[in-house]
Protein backbone atom coordinates (compact mmCIF):
# COMPACT_ATOMS: atom_id res chain seq x y z
CA UNK A 1 0.00 0.00 0.00
CA UNK A 2 1.46 3.00 -0.67
CA UNK A 3 0.29 6.87 1.27
CA UNK A 4 0.30 9.52 -0.79
CA UNK A 5 0.69 13.74 0.37
CA UNK A 6 -0.32 16.04 -2.03
CA UNK A 7 0.79 20.26 -2.41
CA UNK A 8 -2.70 21.40 -0.82
CA UNK A 9 -2.77 24.90 0.33
CA UNK A 10 -4.80 27.24 -1.77
CA UNK A 11 -6.17 26.50 -5.00
CA UNK A 12 -4.16 26.97 -8.08
CA UNK A 13 -5.00 27.30 -12.11
CA UNK A 14 -4.25 23.37 -12.47
CA UNK A 15 -5.65 22.30 -8.97
CA UNK A 16 -9.16 23.60 -8.35
CA UNK A 17 -9.80 21.60 -4.90
CA UNK A 18 -6.13 20.85 -3.49
CA UNK A 19 -5.85 17.60 -1.18
CA UNK A 20 -5.50 18.28 2.36
CA UNK A 21 -5.72 14.68 3.53
CA UNK A 22 -3.27 11.85 3.04
CA UNK A 23 -4.08 9.29 0.25
CA UNK A 24 -3.84 5.54 0.54
CA UNK A 25 -3.39 3.48 -2.96
CA UNK A 26 -3.25 -0.21 -3.64
CA UNK A 27 0.81 -0.85 -4.46
CA UNK A 28 -1.16 -2.46 -7.98
CA UNK A 29 -2.17 1.04 -8.69
CA UNK A 30 -5.63 2.05 -9.37
CA UNK A 31 -8.06 4.68 -7.47
CA UNK A 32 -7.26 5.21 -3.97
CA UNK A 33 -8.54 2.88 -0.90
CA UNK A 34 -8.74 5.61 1.45
CA UNK A 35 -8.84 9.52 0.67
CA UNK A 36 -9.33 10.31 4.23
CA UNK A 37 -6.45 8.41 6.10
CA UNK A 38 -6.07 10.71 8.67
CA UNK A 39 -8.77 11.70 11.09
CA UNK A 40 -9.84 14.02 14.18
CA UNK A 41 -7.36 16.72 12.69
CA UNK A 42 -10.00 18.70 10.78
CA UNK A 43 -8.93 22.32 12.30
CA UNK A 44 -5.04 21.43 11.47
CA UNK A 45 -6.12 20.00 8.10
CA UNK A 46 -8.27 23.23 6.63
CA UNK A 47 -5.80 24.20 3.48
CA UNK A 48 -3.23 22.03 4.78
CA UNK A 49 0.00 21.56 3.05
CA UNK A 50 1.10 18.20 4.15
CA UNK A 51 4.61 17.38 3.06
CA UNK A 52 6.81 14.39 4.78
CA UNK A 53 5.42 11.42 6.82
CA UNK A 54 7.47 9.43 8.92
CA UNK A 55 6.75 6.04 11.17
CA UNK A 56 8.13 6.03 14.12
CA UNK A 57 7.57 5.00 17.83
CA UNK A 58 4.49 2.56 16.32
CA UNK A 59 3.01 6.11 15.27
CA UNK A 60 2.65 7.86 12.39
CA UNK A 61 4.12 11.44 12.55
CA UNK A 62 3.32 14.32 9.28
CA UNK A 63 4.89 17.67 8.69
CA UNK A 64 1.85 20.27 8.20
CA UNK A 65 3.25 23.89 6.66
CA UNK A 66 0.49 25.65 6.58
CA UNK A 67 0.94 29.65 6.90
CA UNK A 68 -0.75 29.12 9.76
CA UNK A 69 -0.35 25.54 10.97
CA UNK A 70 3.46 24.81 10.85
CA UNK A 71 3.10 21.54 12.94
CA UNK A 72 4.52 18.25 12.80
CA UNK A 73 1.50 15.79 13.74
CA UNK A 74 1.59 12.72 15.89
CA UNK A 75 -1.48 9.77 14.93
CA UNK A 76 -2.32 6.90 16.02
CA UNK A 77 -4.02 3.86 13.99
CA UNK A 78 -3.56 0.79 11.43
CA UNK A 79 -4.51 0.08 8.21
CA UNK A 80 -5.61 2.96 6.24
CA UNK A 81 -6.94 5.04 9.09
CA UNK A 82 -5.03 6.70 11.56
CA UNK A 83 -6.58 9.27 14.53
CA UNK A 84 -4.73 12.64 15.69
CA UNK A 85 -3.03 11.54 19.34
CA UNK A 86 -1.04 15.39 19.90
CA UNK A 87 1.07 17.88 18.23
CA UNK A 88 4.36 16.84 18.37
CA UNK A 89 6.17 20.26 18.02
CA UNK A 90 4.96 23.27 16.62
CA UNK A 91 5.80 26.67 15.62
CA UNK A 92 2.74 28.55 16.51
CA UNK A 93 1.50 28.41 20.49
CA UNK A 94 3.38 29.04 23.85
CA UNK A 95 5.80 26.20 23.56
CA UNK A 96 6.67 27.21 19.78
CA UNK A 97 9.48 26.35 18.20
CA UNK A 98 10.63 29.22 16.28
CA UNK A 99 12.53 27.13 13.49
CA UNK A 100 9.70 25.21 12.58
CA UNK A 101 8.09 27.23 9.80
CA UNK A 102 6.99 25.57 6.32
CA UNK A 103 8.44 22.40 7.63
CA UNK A 104 9.18 19.83 4.69
CA UNK A 105 10.63 16.73 5.80
CA UNK A 106 10.25 15.16 9.36
CA UNK A 107 12.99 12.32 10.50
CA UNK A 108 13.52 10.13 13.25
CA UNK A 109 17.02 8.98 14.50
CA UNK A 110 14.90 5.95 16.47
CA UNK A 111 16.48 6.95 19.75
CA UNK A 112 17.23 10.86 21.00
CA UNK A 113 16.33 13.07 18.14
CA UNK A 114 13.96 14.21 15.61
CA UNK A 115 15.47 16.29 12.86
CA UNK A 116 12.70 18.74 10.99
CA UNK A 117 13.64 20.83 7.27
CA UNK A 118 12.14 24.12 6.92
CA UNK A 119 11.85 25.73 3.97
CA UNK A 120 10.82 29.66 5.44
CA UNK A 121 13.79 29.68 8.11
CA UNK A 122 15.89 27.30 5.15
CA UNK A 123 17.37 25.35 8.50
CA UNK A 124 16.93 21.83 10.38
CA UNK A 125 16.22 21.55 12.97
CA UNK A 126 16.65 19.02 15.50
CA UNK A 127 14.27 18.03 18.43
CA UNK A 128 14.69 15.89 21.73
CA UNK A 129 12.24 13.31 21.58
CA UNK A 130 10.61 13.66 25.19
CA UNK A 131 9.28 10.64 26.07
CA UNK A 132 9.78 7.18 25.67
CA UNK A 133 6.63 7.03 23.39
CA UNK A 134 7.76 10.79 21.78
CA UNK A 135 4.48 11.98 22.37
CA UNK A 136 6.02 15.60 22.35
CA UNK A 137 9.35 17.10 20.73
CA UNK A 138 11.63 19.84 22.17
CA UNK A 139 14.57 22.35 20.59
CA UNK A 140 17.95 20.84 20.98
CA UNK A 141 20.57 22.73 22.19
CA UNK A 142 22.65 24.18 19.53
CA UNK A 143 25.14 22.21 18.35
CA UNK A 144 29.12 22.24 18.56
CA UNK A 145 29.14 22.53 14.65
CA UNK A 146 28.06 26.31 14.71
CA UNK A 147 29.46 29.11 17.02
CA UNK A 148 28.22 29.07 20.76
CA UNK A 149 28.71 32.91 20.02
CA UNK A 150 25.72 32.48 17.29
CA UNK A 151 22.21 33.92 17.73
CA UNK A 152 19.97 31.06 16.09
CA UNK A 153 16.06 29.71 15.63
CA UNK A 154 15.40 27.73 18.68
CA UNK A 155 16.63 24.10 18.00
CA UNK A 156 18.69 24.88 14.84
CA UNK A 157 21.00 22.24 13.49
CA UNK A 158 22.21 23.45 10.04
CA UNK A 159 21.70 27.20 9.16
CA UNK A 160 21.29 29.16 6.64
CA UNK A 161 23.92 31.33 4.83
CA UNK A 162 22.01 34.30 4.94
CA UNK A 163 21.20 36.68 8.42
CA UNK A 164 17.81 37.61 7.18
CA UNK A 165 15.05 36.20 5.10
CA UNK A 166 11.18 37.68 4.14
CA UNK A 167 9.67 38.26 7.28
CA UNK A 168 12.11 37.21 9.53
CA UNK A 169 14.61 38.85 12.12
CA UNK A 170 17.81 38.50 11.90
CA UNK A 171 20.00 35.04 12.89
CA UNK A 172 23.83 34.47 12.53
CA UNK A 173 24.70 33.63 8.76
CA UNK A 174 26.97 31.15 8.24
CA UNK A 175 28.60 31.03 4.79
CA UNK A 176 28.05 28.16 2.44
CA UNK A 177 28.71 25.03 2.12
CA UNK A 178 28.34 24.50 5.89
CA UNK A 179 25.34 26.46 5.70
CA UNK A 180 22.27 26.18 3.79
CA UNK A 181 21.74 28.37 0.20
CA UNK A 182 18.45 29.95 -0.38
CA UNK A 183 16.75 32.33 -3.10
CA UNK A 184 13.72 34.53 -3.77
CA UNK A 185 10.49 34.83 -5.70
CA UNK A 186 8.18 37.46 -6.03
CA UNK A 187 5.18 37.12 -3.17
CA UNK A 188 2.22 37.55 -4.90
CA UNK A 189 -0.04 37.40 -2.18
CA UNK A 190 1.67 40.61 -0.28
CA UNK A 191 2.63 43.90 -0.75
CA UNK A 192 4.26 44.69 -4.61
CA UNK A 193 8.00 44.44 -3.97
CA UNK A 194 8.01 42.05 -1.40
CA UNK A 195 9.98 38.41 -1.60
CA UNK A 196 9.03 35.29 -0.04
CA UNK A 197 11.37 32.28 -0.38
CA UNK A 198 11.75 29.85 -3.28
CA UNK A 199 14.11 27.45 -2.99
CA UNK A 200 15.42 25.95 0.10
CA UNK A 201 16.67 23.32 2.41
CA UNK A 202 14.02 19.87 1.20
CA UNK A 203 14.25 16.68 2.08
CA UNK A 204 16.73 14.82 4.57
CA UNK A 205 18.03 11.06 5.46
CA UNK A 206 20.37 9.76 8.04
CA UNK A 207 22.61 7.33 7.28
CA UNK A 208 26.46 6.01 7.95
CA UNK A 209 26.01 8.42 11.04
CA UNK A 210 25.40 11.22 8.80
CA UNK A 211 22.40 13.53 8.09
CA UNK A 212 22.19 14.25 4.05
CA UNK A 213 20.21 16.72 3.52
CA UNK A 214 19.13 18.78 0.52
CA UNK A 215 20.03 22.30 -0.32
CA UNK A 216 18.02 23.07 -3.55
CA UNK A 217 18.86 26.22 -4.16
CA UNK A 218 22.23 25.24 -4.27
CA UNK A 219 21.92 21.83 -6.39
CA UNK A 220 23.41 19.87 -3.82
CA UNK A 221 23.12 17.30 -1.57
CA UNK A 222 25.33 18.02 1.89
CA UNK A 223 26.69 15.60 4.56
CA UNK A 224 27.02 16.66 8.18
CA UNK A 225 28.34 14.67 11.03
CA UNK A 226 26.21 14.33 14.15
CA UNK A 227 27.47 17.42 15.88
CA UNK A 228 26.51 19.64 13.07
CA UNK A 229 29.62 20.04 11.13
CA UNK A 230 29.43 20.14 7.37
CA UNK A 231 31.59 17.23 5.81
CA UNK A 232 31.14 17.68 2.17
CA UNK A 233 28.80 18.14 -0.51
CA UNK A 234 27.92 15.63 -3.97
CA UNK A 235 28.50 16.66 -7.33
CA UNK A 236 25.67 19.00 -9.27
CA UNK A 237 22.23 18.31 -8.90
CA UNK A 238 19.36 19.69 -10.36
CA UNK A 239 16.93 20.74 -7.82
CA UNK A 240 17.27 18.01 -5.19
CA UNK A 241 14.39 17.72 -3.78
CA UNK A 242 14.11 14.04 -2.49
CA UNK A 243 15.97 11.44 -0.39
CA UNK A 244 15.76 7.52 -0.48
CA UNK A 245 17.93 5.35 1.02
CA UNK A 246 17.98 1.72 0.01
CA UNK A 247 20.68 -0.96 0.04
CA UNK A 248 23.56 0.72 0.13
CA UNK A 249 22.58 3.54 -2.39
CA UNK A 250 21.28 7.24 -1.52
CA UNK A 251 18.39 7.60 -4.14
CA UNK A 252 17.76 11.61 -4.82
CA UNK A 253 15.08 12.93 -7.55
CA UNK A 254 16.10 16.14 -8.82
CA UNK A 255 14.10 18.38 -11.26
CA UNK A 256 14.46 16.04 -14.06
CA UNK A 257 15.78 12.62 -13.17
CA UNK A 258 16.25 10.11 -10.36
CA UNK A 259 19.70 9.67 -9.49
CA UNK A 260 21.98 7.67 -7.00
CA UNK A 261 24.80 7.59 -5.62
CA UNK A 262 26.48 5.20 -3.56
CA UNK A 263 27.19 5.54 -0.23
CA UNK A 264 30.05 3.48 0.75
CA UNK A 265 32.35 5.81 -1.53
CA UNK A 266 34.48 7.90 -0.11
CA UNK A 267 32.63 10.82 -2.02
CA UNK A 268 29.42 11.69 -3.00
CA UNK A 269 29.04 11.13 -6.49
CA UNK A 270 24.97 11.46 -7.94
CA UNK A 271 24.31 9.67 -11.61
CA UNK A 272 20.99 9.21 -13.24
CA UNK A 273 19.94 5.76 -12.60
CA UNK A 274 19.71 3.54 -15.74
CA UNK A 275 15.96 2.72 -16.55
CA UNK A 276 14.23 4.92 -14.43
CA UNK A 277 13.14 7.41 -17.04
CA UNK A 278 11.55 10.38 -15.20
CA UNK A 279 10.91 14.02 -16.37
CA UNK A 280 9.11 15.64 -13.00
CA UNK A 281 10.05 13.20 -10.10
CA UNK A 282 9.01 13.95 -6.16
CA UNK A 283 8.57 11.54 -3.94
CA UNK A 284 10.17 7.76 -4.32
CA UNK A 285 9.76 4.54 -2.92
CA UNK A 286 10.22 0.62 -3.02
CA UNK A 287 8.15 -1.92 -1.27
CA UNK A 288 8.83 -4.29 1.31
CA UNK A 289 10.61 -6.87 -0.91
CA UNK A 290 12.52 -4.24 -3.07
CA UNK A 291 11.27 -5.55 -6.12
CA UNK A 292 9.29 -2.85 -6.98
CA UNK A 293 10.36 1.02 -7.32
CA UNK A 294 7.96 3.82 -7.11
CA UNK A 295 7.98 7.40 -7.68
CA UNK A 296 5.65 10.27 -8.20
CA UNK A 297 5.14 12.48 -11.02
CA UNK A 298 4.92 16.06 -10.01
CA UNK A 299 3.91 17.37 -13.03
CA UNK A 300 1.60 14.90 -14.57
CA UNK A 301 0.03 14.38 -11.26
CA UNK A 302 0.74 10.40 -11.52
CA UNK A 303 2.61 7.37 -10.26
CA UNK A 304 5.04 5.06 -11.83
CA UNK A 305 6.03 1.72 -10.98
CA UNK A 306 9.20 -0.33 -11.84
CA UNK A 307 10.51 -3.79 -11.77
CA UNK A 308 13.82 -4.20 -9.89
CA UNK A 309 15.64 -6.82 -10.37
CA UNK A 310 19.37 -7.68 -8.98
CA UNK A 311 20.80 -8.68 -12.66
CA UNK A 312 18.67 -6.48 -15.00
CA UNK A 313 18.24 -3.21 -12.15
CA UNK A 314 15.45 -1.21 -13.57
CA UNK A 315 13.11 -1.75 -16.19
CA UNK A 316 9.25 -2.15 -17.26
CA UNK A 317 7.82 1.46 -16.51
CA UNK A 318 4.48 1.58 -15.67
CA UNK A 319 1.79 4.01 -14.91
CA UNK A 320 0.32 2.72 -12.32
CA UNK A 321 -1.81 6.03 -10.67
CA UNK A 322 -3.21 8.76 -13.15
CA UNK A 323 -5.28 11.94 -13.36
CA UNK A 324 -4.47 12.41 -9.12
CA UNK A 325 -6.50 15.44 -8.66
CA UNK A 326 -2.87 17.35 -6.51
CA UNK A 327 0.26 17.16 -7.29
CA UNK A 328 1.92 14.34 -5.45
CA UNK A 329 4.65 15.06 -2.98
CA UNK A 330 5.60 12.41 -0.80
CA UNK A 331 5.04 8.38 -1.50
CA UNK A 332 5.68 5.96 1.34
CA UNK A 333 5.14 2.39 1.29
CA UNK A 334 3.28 1.24 4.17
CA UNK A 335 3.19 -2.59 4.49
CA UNK A 336 -0.42 -4.06 4.96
Amino acid sequence: MLFVTFHGGKPSKDVKKPVTNVYAYNDSGGDPLETAVLQGADSYLKDAELRGLAFSYGHLYLANGRKDSNTILRFEGSGTKYKLKEVFASYEGSSGIDSILHPYSVIFDGSKYCYVSNQDTDVVTRLQVNDSKAKTGSAAPIPSGLPSTGTFWAGTFVACSLAQLPGLGTTTAISTPQGLAVDFASNPDADVGSLKVQHSVRDMVLANSQLYVCDEAASLVKIYDMNGNWKQSSNTVKSPAHLLVYNGQLYVSSSDAVMSADLSSNSLQFAAVSGIDENGPSGMTFNSSGDKFFVADRKKNEVHSYDVSSKSGFSNKKKIISNMPDNPEFVVYVSG
